[in-house]
């Protein structure tokens, strides 16, 4: 969680208090949906916040019995919830929807116990903390004095009291654990049996399983590192980490939803697409700051932005997601920056932990949700929504930092009143009569699909009411395929696997019971791999010196354009559509008759080719950089090869190409360890003016650490004098 410090008033107010649905409605999931009782899609849009005197600006006070410091009582309890009170009939004008709740470890730690395993070293003069695991943990991910007395009084005290009064003002509770998680965890380990114990007791509350449907649980905040229980990287880690928490809570009785958290500070879910969390009712919690998903004030493009975050995370495309934290406002030269979680230094603001314009880095991250539909969010402080002091005193909501066009308060306020209108929660006993629950028809986008060997798109099949509003049920819908074989259809999405044409039918049962239909065609063209398995001569390489490989299709597609050949080129070969694969050059050796250097470098599938730092594959071996190979190099690393030879080109996910001579049954050898022996990184850029692309190469120092961007900052000796951030070492990304 981030704190937020400044606060700027400004007097502005809404019009009436908004009134929502009373009793707050039921929610559960459905495909990658939000739903209320009636299959209406919901979408949530508020704010966090945490009961914690310090961090709510001193509004509110205990008996201070031990001392100044002591507000953590009954007094303060008293005193916290009445504080809440007037801010949540804020929230509710300012349309809020969902509030998140820290259970703040100012309630839960008792100074006067030390957890078993921790202990304290002083290091440059500072007593600090050293975790069982034997790292340095300090502010909120230092647990040593969790309490677990302390947690299951302020529980129901507390807390639980908390989200009572919000649901009491039109608000859903999503409930976080005390702290943040330490830099490194594994499976198993002390903290992965400290959220097991938080979310048992949670989950055990009789209040908690009677409101199943309006609270929900987000199981940690910001790991950032998450390793097996060996300790070693494996995709399967989230999963185990966090599934049986979940299994735990379900055991429990609560069947609410569950928000599982990703990595990296919560931005990376792609290991979830493989090894999703098991069981009804499972979102996912993401952040998204400034410079976050490739995007910032400097890099706005809204199409960009929502590619890196599909990639990021793809559980979008199966589940609901949340952003739980998200603020930004624009550059102030009178107030003092910060470094961020992963080192990165922060331009001074108005208040927010990042610093963006609405109209720039704002604009996409709107785009970004309109564009997916599903995800939710709540700003990671009340402050940052609007003027709490200004609230207080005058009963008005007023946008925070003054109103300030390019920040996130004044921003949010006017996007939560629009959304307000749409995607919200009907009354679990609404009777489904009139327009709004009549249903017109299910129709598609199109009427026919006309696609490429390994395409994919969504399909967009909305039900369509009297009322004039729409329900995207793309994910939802049967689909019955003339060809299986041909395309795929799985969440909502289109798959082409091979060059024909099929029919699609798709059916939809209501509520009712009532069944609706809706068909479509789709073609698929492009050249199947095993057409292009066969070079009968070196001829045929240098006068076809580019290829294409798409690596999902394993399709192969030749261009004869070997000087101006740029992506628009390579595009225009195969329909001009864009593809994701790897693209091949075959170039003479000077000095070597008929030997070849054949190079490949992976697209990307943008108007732009970069070199992403991650390993290629040939034969299963991974390669950096280019991965050169030679071609008719006899007992040198290479294959001889002569004309009439025959090869097998093939493509398998995480090992990359194979390329097989039919004849001798041998593999063809990478070439780094002959002549080209050093690594080489290409940058790829779009020529200014041009279709084609520039070239720069570049070696790589194996002792010197790189930015993320590829410029060299310092050697591995400097290791301990840089800031935190990620690094590429040797080829490899290193998080410090």
């Amino acid at each position: 969680m981030k704190r937020i410090i400044a606060l700027i008033s400004i007097f502005w107010a809404l019009g009436a208090m908004a009134q929502g649905v009373m009793p707050l409605p039921s929610l559960h999931t459905e495909g990658r949906w939000l739903v209320d009782k009636h299959g209406n899609q919901v979408v949530l849009h508020g704010v966090m916040d945490t009961p914690s005197n310090y961090f709510n600006g001193g509004r509110w006070e205990g008996s201070k019995a031990q001392g100044w410091w002591d507000h953590y009582n009954e007094t303060g309890a008293t005193n916290c919830l009445a504080y809440f009170e007037k801010i949540f009939k804020g929230m509710e004008e300012a349309k809020c929807t969902v509030f998140r709740l820290h259970m703040d470890p100012a309630w839960t730690n008792n100074s006067n116990i030390t957890a078993a395993g921790f202990s304290k070293v002083t290091k440059n003069g500072n007593e600090v903390t050293i975790d069982p695991t034997g790292q340095e943990v300090s502010g909120e991910a230092d647990i040593s004095h969790f309490s677990k007395t302390l947690y299951e009084k302020w529980l129901p005290k507390v807390y639980l009291e908390l989200a009572k009064k919000a649901m009491n003002h039109g608000m859903y509770v999503v409930v976080r654990p005390p702290g943040v998680c330490p830099g490194n965890l594994k499976v198993g380990d002390y903290y992965n049996k400290y959220l097991l114990y938080v979310w048992d007791v949670f989950s055990q509350q009789d209040f908690v399983k009677e409101h199943a449907g309006q609270i929900s649980i987000e199981l940690a905040n910001e790991p950032v590192s998450l390793k097996n229980a060996q300790n070693q990287d494996d995709s399967k880690a989230l999963h185990d980490f966090f599934q049986p928490i979940v299994d735990k809570i379900r055991a429990n009785g609560f069947t609410g939803i569950i928000w599982a958290p990703g990595t990296t500070w919560q931005q990376n879910y792609r290991s979830y697409a493989e090894y999703p969390i098991e069981g009804e009712n499972i979102g996912y919690a993401v952040h998204d700051y400034c410079g976050w998903y490739g995007c910032s004030d400097d890099t706005p493009d809204p199409q960009n932005k929502i590619k890196n975050f599909h990639e990021s995370v793809p559980v979008v495309d199966f589940a609901p997601v949340i952003i739980t934290e998200v603020d930004w406002s624009p550059e102030n030269p009178n107030a003092e920056g910060h470094y961020n979680e992963s080192g990165a230094w922060v331009k001074p603001n108005y208040g927010t932990w990042a610093t963006g314009s609405t109209s720039k880095w704002g604009k996409a991250f709107k785009a970004n949700l309109d564009y997916f539909g599903n995800i939710s969010m709540t700003l990671s402080s009340t402050s940052c929504l609007f003027d709490i002091d200004a609230l207080l005193k005058t009963g008005y909501v007023m946008p925070a930092f003054g109103g300030l066009v390019e920040a996130c308060g004044k921003a949010c306020m006017d996007w939560y009143a629009e959304y307000f209108k749409v995607n919200y929660p009907h009354a679990d006993d609404e009777a489904e009569t009139g327009d709004f629950y009549t249903i017109q028809s299910l129709s598609g986008e199109k009427d026919s699909y006309d696609m490429m060997i390994g395409d994919k798109t969504y399909l967009s099949m909305k039900l369509n009411y009297a009322d004039g509003h729409s329900k995207d049920v793309s994910d939802l819908a049967n689909y019955t395929v003339g060809d299986p074989a041909m395309v795929e259809i799985k969440n909502g999405f289109l798959y082409a696997l091979k060059s024909g044409e099929t029919q699609v039918e798709v059916s939809y049962n209501d509520i009712q019971g009532k069944t609706w239909k809706q068909s479509f065609t789709v073609k698929v063209t492009g050249v199947s791999l095993s057409d292009f398995t066969k070079m009968t001569s070196l001829a045929e390489i240098t006068e076809q010196p580019f290829a294409i490989i798409n690596k999902d299709s394993q399709k192969m597609f030749y261009s004869s354009d070997a000087q101006n050949l740029g992506y628009n080129d390579a595009t225009a070969v195969i329909n001009n559509k864009s593809i994701n694969g790897y693209m091949f050059k075959a170039e003479p050796i000077s000095g070597r008759s008929g030997c070849y250097l054949l190079k490949s470098l992976l697209l990307n599938g943008d108007d732009y080719i970069m070199w992403t730092g991650k390993p290629g594959y040939l034969n299963s071996q991974p390669t950096t950089g280019w991965c050169s190979f030679i071609l008719g190099l006899e007992n040198q690393y290479g294959q001889d090869i002569k004309d009439g030879a025959v090869w097998e080109i093939s493509y398998e996910e995480g090992k990359g190409f194979s390329l097989k001579n039919v004849g001798t049954g041998k593999y063809l050898k990478d070439a780094a360890p002959a002549k080209y022996d050093t690594p080489v990184y290409m940058d790829f850029l779009k020529a200014s003016g041009t279709s084609g692309i520039r070239a720069v190469e570049r070696t790589i120092d194996n002792d010197a650490v790189y930015t993320l961007q590829g410029r060299k900052v310092t050697t591995r000796s400097q290791w301990n004098a840089l800031p935190r951030g990620i690094y590429i070492v040797n080829g490899q990304k290193v998080i410090k």
